[in-house]
This record gives C-alpha cells, structure tokens and sequence, in this order.
C-alpha cells in the first residue's frame, strides 16, 4: 500500500456488530459506516491507521475480514484497503471478523 492517512474506528455505542470509522486525506473525510458478521464486543482505536493504494477504493460497500482484540484492530477490504491500529483498551475475547462497510466522503 503506498498511501496511508490516520484516524480512527469504533464500535457503534447500542449498536451490537455496528462500527464507523472516519480518516483525513487531503482535508476531505472518508467515513466507513459497517457491521459485522458476528457480534464483537464494543472497542474504540483513536489512532487508526488506513493503507490504500487507490482513492477509488475508498468508494460504495465493500466487504472485508479481519480481526478485532485483543490489543490490535486488523481490517482488510476486498479490493485493498487495510485498517489497522491498537485498541484504547483491551477486548476478550479476540474475535476473527467479516462483514461489509460503506464508504462516503464529506
């Protein structure tokens, strides 16, 4: 992945499987709004980091897979974008992940 750009992704507080996530890149914000397969225990990771090789990938509903717990988020989508980072706090148990987000910008 040769461009990367920083932000962060949370469970969605009530929202059991849900998750957004939101990250800078040249002043405009590309947001994932998502959810889980399975149900994850909530997390927060203020540090995210976001690879990508295409701006265009960061568009409409992607699938992903990964893993969230029990220090690390590993996110990776179908057509390339990884999200990564360290969890604020830790989560048990580490649960292996797949689901599908969609990506906006605003």
């Amino acid at each position: 992945m040769s461009n990367t750009a920083k932000g962060f992704i949370n469970s969605v507080p009530g929202a059991s499987g849900r998750f957004s996530a939101s990250f800078s890149i040249n002043k405009v914000l590309y947001n994932a709004s998502g959810s889980f397969a399975t149900s994850v225990p909530e997390f927060a990771c203020s540090n995210a980091k976001l690879s990508y090789d295409d701006i265009g990938d960061l568009t409409s509903t992607r699938s992903f897979s990964g893993r969230v717990g029990d220090t690390d988020i590993a996110l990776t989508f179908d057509v390339g974008p990884i999200i990564t980072g360290r969890l604020n706090m830790p989560i048990n148990p580490p649960s292996t992940v797949s689901g599908s987000a969609a990506w906006t910008q605003n």
